[in-house]
């Protein structure tokens, strides 16, 4: 675990925390291989392909180096045991029910199939762990997520022997999904039983196979909604939403590419720059970040709460313990004067608001060294903002 005083290593362990509450408030859990994939160190596919026993050893697959991802992992997992939450370790095994593997190395191994719960759910599973009850509901959940139509009706009702509650539960996500799939479902009514029955019902039940189960079922919708606009009625009756919920990254990003205005508006700019991180363009990404500071700054200071882009919380993080304090409008303009080697990239934001006028000065100022930047230009930048010039000094 990094340790602690380097202001950018603190920030990116703070982002990294962020991170572990939003998938314990999305997933009542945190699980390593739903990390890999919100963050995407991770594809879809290549999961898929490891879970059908095609691929040997899942790191082999990760698109950041190896000990990046080890490292950001000791953070998450190191703060999921300060929440107090119980570790339970899990078992992938494959569809010939061969156990898989997700490192070479057993002790990486583990680590990576070592899920975290709130004690009271680890506690329900150890009361019946290795029972028969536990059993059957393992099975109906294989069959469940394999789609295996001939043994859900039968695990089902061995289920029920059991335990009525968890039959009814099951019962109910599986007669959801056969409403999902209905001829004659409209596009919104298919988007509202996903997202508001079959999700939260998938979580609870399938823990971390929902993902598997889930995923499907977001892509067959992506592939309904490609091509429809985007309406700010309904934003999320769009491929830049149901493609993030299914780890297509590519179509969200062509999807926003497509909106001929999309700098209007805010949430497919963040949707955008988010998908940008996750395909490895990221000076792309922090372009389209720094037009939603600069174009919609309000809708901008919730919408970062969401990144999945460490660097970037980081720095927001830092932007507002600054002191004197400076307007979120300014966030762009003070990254470059604090991170120079940005200001010599082919950033082009240009509006008439003092963000934008603040954010080319600080491109032209950062790109040379203090004593070579003419006096007209730190004068310019004194005169827009005096707290920004005097951070811009103090980074000298």
């Amino acid at each position: 675990m990094p340790s602690g005083g380097c202001p950018r290593r603190v920030s990116v362990r703070s982002s990294i925390m962020h991170h572990v509450d939003q998938l314990l408030i999305e997933q009542g859990r945190f699980s390593p291989i739903a990390w890999l994939l919100a963050t995407g160190y991770l594809s879809y596919p290549n999961y898929i392909d490891w879970r059908d026993g095609l691929i040997e050893n899942l790191d082999s697959c990760f698109t950041a180096p190896r000990e990046r991802i080890i490292e950001q992992l000791a953070i998450a997992t190191n703060y999921a045991r300060a929440l107090g939450l119980s570790e339970t370790r899990g078992t992938y095994l494959s569809n010939e029910q061969n156990e898989l593997s997700i490192s070479h190395d057993s002790k990486d191994d583990i680590y990576f199939k070592t899920d975290f719960a709130p004690a009271q759910d680890r506690m329900q599973m150890d009361l019946f762990f290795d029972s028969a009850p536990v059993y059957a509901e393992n099975e109906l959940i294989d069959a469940i997520v394999t789609r295996n139509k001939r043994k859900i009706p039968e695990l089902l009702d061995v289920l029920y022997a059991f335990d009525s509650r968890k039959h009814e539960d099951y019962s109910l996500l599986i007669e959801q999904e056969k409403k999902l799939r209905s001829p004659g479902v409209s596009l919104l009514n298919k988007l509202t039983v996903l997202d508001d029955t079959l999700m939260p019902l998938a979580v609870t039940l399938l823990r971390t196979e929902a993902i598997r189960f889930l995923t499907p079922l977001w892509h067959e919708l992506s592939d309904e909604l490609t091509d429809r606009p985007f309406d700010p009625e309904q934003p999320k009756l769009h491929v830049s939403y149901s493609g993030t919920k299914a780890f297509r990254w590519a179509d969200v990003a062509k999807a926003v590419e497509q909106e001929p205005d999309y700098v209007e508006q805010p949430v497919l700019l963040f949707r955008y720059a988010e998908a940008c991180f996750k395909l490895s363009r990221e000076l792309t990404g922090l372009e389209h970040w720094f037009l939603l500071f600069l174009l919609h700054t309000q809708s901008a200071e919730q919408l970062i709460k969401k990144t999945g882009y460490p660097l970037l919380s980081g720095d927001w993080q830092r932007f507002q313990e600054l002191d004197p304090e400076l307007p979120a409008q300014f966030f762009p303009a003070w990254i470059l004067l604090m991170k120079p080697a940005l200001a010599k990239q082919d950033f082009v934001l240009k509006g008439e608001a003092e963000g934008f006028n603040a954010f080319s000065l600080a491109k032209q100022l950062s790109a040379e060294s203090l004593e070579s930047t003419s006096i007209a230009l730190r004068s310019d930048l004194k005169k827009l903002n005096p707290d920004l010039f005097r951070h811009f000094l103090n980074s000298r």
